[in-house]
């Protein structure tokens, strides 16, 4: 809709976000500008201008133009919608955008230190070389936001959880409850990104969990088995590559029960010079403690060495199904001693 001569008449590009559409600025124009203070093409701006025409709750300033903008320790901007708004090279120190709608909002070469974006929403919002030391970015819907070369640091605060995940777990469709959780995972791949480029080591982890974890349970919704097993998996053996405590627990479980199993599945048999002793517990219930405990020992003794393919030769399996119990832990312990070398590299990269 065009402006009159005393209205600004600014029709921000609107078509990118369904829900709100488009809207027409119909605030008086400023001084002798063509269109309002929020939309006229003038150098740095400052709160302190902007502050006698702020927007009232629920106005709408899409298409903002505050390049350069002097703007820090303001609250001008919560609750306010700036779809497509600039604030390329603004400082922004500890302002207040809590609650905000800033879609498609460029936030680049920004002083952004403290700022408060708590609740808002930067879906498809740019943090290009955005500084973000101390933000608050708790319960805010960042999904295909951009954070190219932005700085955070350890008080940058994220949700342990992202609000997609938070209603995914609500969701009873199968459709919205992919949907959410694409963006949760997506969103959590971004931040540990972010993290990562930034050196936040601990806090990273976090969210590349969380993002498999997504995942996992995506793909029981979708009944993906083949692609669910294997992220169990990956879960409960190394926390998705992460963990290498969870694969020496893994492992130390694995060699303590086929040590118990093996006495049980036809026993062991030491040789020692031309003597032979077999270890078995024909009747678990009724042997002597002594003997037991003696099994038991041996029994350990030898899923320690299948278990590591040391391959001594002075114990071995008897019977079917105690070689096959032994084969089984030989090709297991292979397995998760590469993992835990593959775990403990990545840990160190």
């Amino acid at each position: 809709m065009p402006g009159t001569d005393d209205r600004c008449g600014f029709v921000p590009d609107g078509s990118e976000v369904a829900d709100k559409g488009v809207t027409c600025c119909w605030r008086p124009v400023w001084a002798d500008r063509e269109h309002c203070i929020w939309h006229a093409s003038i150098g740095e701006k400052s709160w302190e201008l902007l502050e006698p025409h702020a927007s009232s709750l629920g106005d709408r300033l899409d298409g903002a133009k505050l390049r350069g903008a002097s703007l820090s320790r303001t609250d001008l901007f919560a609750g306010c919608t700036l779809i497509g708004a600039d604030f390329t090279g603004a400082t922004c120190i500890e302002t207040d955008f809590s609650g905000a709608d800033l879609r498609w909002t460029e936030f680049n070469d920004c002083n952004l230190t403290g700022a408060n974006y708590a609740h808002a929403t930067l879906e498809d919002t740019t943090f290009v070389r955005a500084d973000l030391r101390d933000a608050d970015f708790r319960r805010a819907r960042l999904y295909r936001t951009v954070f190219a070369d932005a700085h955070v640091n350890s008080q940058t605060a994220f949700d342990k959880e992202l609000v997609y995940e938070t209603r995914m777990r609500n969701a009873t469709d199968a459709g919205t409850k992919t949907e959410l959780g694409e963006a949760a995972a997506w969103t959590y791949r971004r931040l540990d990104r972010l993290l990562r480029q930034n050196a936040v080591a601990k806090r990273r982890h976090r969210f590349y969990t969380r993002a498999h974890d997504v995942r996992r349970r995506l793909a029981w919704v979708n009944d993906n088995y083949l692609k669910a097993l294997k992220l169990e998996g990956s879960r409960w053996v190394m926390r998705y590559g992460v963990s290498p405590w969870r694969v020496l627990a893994v492992s130390g479980l694995l060699v303590l029960v086929s040590a118990f199993l093996y006495p049980l599945t036809g026993g062991i048999q030491e040789t020692a010079g031309q003597t032979t002793l077999t270890y078995t517990i024909e009747e678990p219930t009724s042997p002597v403690l002594w003997h037991v405990s003696r099994t038991y020992v041996k029994s350990l003794y030898f899923s320690v060495v299948t278990y590591a393919t040391l391959g001594y030769g002075d114990i071995q399996p008897v019977g079917l199904w105690a070689r096959f119990l032994a084969g089984l832990e030989t090709i297991l312990g292979s397995l998760l001693i590469a993992i835990l070398v593959f775990v403990l590299t990545r840990s160190v990269e």
